[in-house]
């Protein structure tokens, strides 16, 4: 991952062939104390694991989508869990047909490049564990 721009609470993110998205997110947040933040981006991708959370069952229905695609945006946040930054992204993906999948980005591997904007917000967003939705919410 490079650091392309930091602009007062704003950076600006790239991420390279062959790197994870979600742990990089996460680990940056750690490096530079960011409690609380927004995320976006687009890029491409060569590998996918995506979910559709079932709350009936309370877990994510998960699918890796093994294939090159464009990223067509991902949105999405940074909070704490357990003290720790945690990434909540989603993404839309275009494969070579023009269709779209969609869905929870739970791992997200780069095809050729992926940029991101990462904006800081004041003060800090806390995640907890919701035993009704057996979700970790923000509040």
């Amino acid at each position: 991952m490079k650091q392309v721009l930091i602009s007062g609470d704003t950076a600006v993110l790239r991420f390279n062939l062959g790197e994870e998205i979600i742990s990089g997110l996460e680990d940056f947040a750690a490096r530079q104390n960011i409690a609380a933040a927004t995320v976006s981006g687009t890029g491409s991708a060569s590998e996918v694991e995506l979910g559709y959370y079932d709350i009936n069952a309370k877990e994510y229905k998960k699918k890796t989508f093994s294939e090159k695609m464009e990223t067509v945006g991902l949105l999405g946040n940074i909070a704490l869990l357990d003290g720790k930054p945690s990434a909540h992204i989603h993404g839309t993906f275009a494969n070579k047909d023009y269709q779209l999948i969609g869905g929870h980005v739970h791992r997200l591997v780069v095809n050729a490049t992926m940029e991101t904007a990462v904006n800081r917000l004041a003060g800090a967003i806390k995640r907890e564990r919701d035993p009704e939705i057996g979700l970790n919410l923000i509040g």
